[in-house]
């Protein structure tokens, strides 16, 4: 192959080529540096908002109170109105949880109102109607 026809190899042959594969190779790393961009952000946005968070704390239930004579076992857990629990792993949680994060099930609620139990996730109680399902905190807290 001689200098005048490398020449034209490059003029013709490789430049369509580079022609036809350029938009490609711009569209693939454009596109990667895009996502590398977007997972850092989403990546340190979540990092700031888990900083942010402060666990509430998760309390175990008061052991049930029997009358006398009897078995403590044979009575329901012994749960605060308005206080969200787990009825199988008998822990408290805060108002704002849905779910208990040992047994992954839903948390019960004795309407504060009324007392009947409910999910906590729900938005009223179906018994007498009230929204205000949790217990409020004392002023004195």
């Amino acid at each position: 192959m001689n200098i005048k026809g490398f020449i034209e190899w490059i003029g013709h042959d490789l430049g369509s080529a580079t022609a036809t594969v350029f938009p490609y190779l711009l569209f693939g790393l454009v596109g990667l540096y895009v996502l590398y961009l977007l997972i850092g952000y989403l990546r340190v946005s979540q990092v700031g908002i888990a900083a942010e968070r402060h666990p509430e704390p998760v309390l175990a239930l008061p052991p049930p109170k029997a009358p006398v004579g009897e078995a403590a076992e044979t009575h329901a857990l012994a749960a605060p109105r308005g206080v969200a629990y787990c009825p199988t792993d008998a822990l408290q949680f805060p108002p704002n949880a849905s779910f208990c994060p040992v047994c992954e099930g839903d948390l019960m609620v004795d309407c504060a109102n009324c007392g009947t139990t409910i999910r906590a996730a729900d938005d009223s109680c179906y018994h007498c109607g009230t929204r205000q399902i949790f217990a409020r905190a004392s002023d004195d807290d």
